[in-house]
């Protein structure tokens, strides 16, 4: 079925994106409108990652006015580079006040010319640290950083739950994945045509250890004419991976839900 020019999902049981950008500048005219067109596709509740300090306080807010809206409070590895003693506290006293349900997100990326390892690893270390220390998961992005993500992550006494978002890792940081029992955030990335060796690698998770996600306004799913990612998309993530995750897209709504709900510490819908 079309609707405006996007593929749509039947009407699945309640779902929730666990990771969106909805305070990014692509919703600022029309955000009333997207928050309706996710509830209509019963995608209800979600969570906001806040991960620039300089907008940690409007993420907040925007998650406080919004029935059913979350927050994680993080520093993103490509702003490695203004990370000290002084953000850690800042960040580590926000998360608390502000009851946020997860740390992040955080991580490596060098994809990009991000910052050298010398300044996004201590970032990194810092927030896997403070997220273990106040008890919330971590929601990690990594990109061309998978030996040092491993690396990194083998090398901490103790860790908290792990969140790796929009998994597009490697076989060894998967193997990580199961063994440490990490959850891993399913998202458009997965839908596309070229992703089917992600596809065998997400067929391989727990289904008690999947998450639905959009990362919008980024990675919108396979076969949409709208280029701008929304959480009502996650209804169409979960009808088009179901068959990959050999399950129905009914189920793979229900087992995500709880699996966010149990996680992040949400209220049974």
């Amino acid at each position: 079925m079309m609707m405006n020019g996007i593929h749509s999902a039947p009407v699945l049981p309640p779902m929730i994106d666990t990771h969106c950008h909805l305070d990014d500048h692509q919703f600022e005219s029309d955000l009333e409108y997207v928050i309706s067109a996710s509830r209509t596709a019963n995608v209800r509740r979600w969570v906001l990652i806040g991960y620039d300090p300089v907008r940690w306080s409007s993420a907040i807010s925007l998650s406080a006015s919004t029935d059913g809206m979350y927050h994680s409070l993080g520093v993103h590895p490509a702003l490695a580079s203004v990370w000290d003693d002084t953000v850690a506290q800042r960040l580590r006293q926000k998360l608390v006040e502000s009851k946020a349900v997860a740390v992040g997100e955080a991580g490596l990326d060098f994809y990009r010319d991000n910052a050298p390892l010398d300044i996004q690893g201590p970032a990194f270390v810092g927030q896997l640290r403070i997220a273990a220390e106040i008890g919330l998961p971590l929601i990690i992005h990594m990109r061309d950083a998978n030996a040092d993500i491993i690396r990194i992550l083998r090398s901490e006494a103790t860790l908290p739950r792990l969140v790796f978002h929009s998994f597009d890792g490697s076989t060894e940081v998967m193997d990580f994945v199961i063994e440490s029992q990490s959850w891993v955030g399913i998202g458009g990335l997965a839908t596309r045509q070229k992703s089917s060796e992600l596809r065998e690698m997400l067929a391989r998770v727990p289904s008690d250890r999947m998450l639905l996600e959009t990362d919008s306004p980024y990675l919108v799913p396979a076969k949409q004419k709208d280029r701008r990612n929304q959480p009502s998309m996650v209804a169409v993530i979960a009808t088009m991976m179901a068959e990959y995750l050999e399950t129905t897209p009914e189920e793979l709504a229900r087992t995500t839900t709880a699996n966010a709900e149990h996680l992040f510490g949400l209220p049974h819908d």
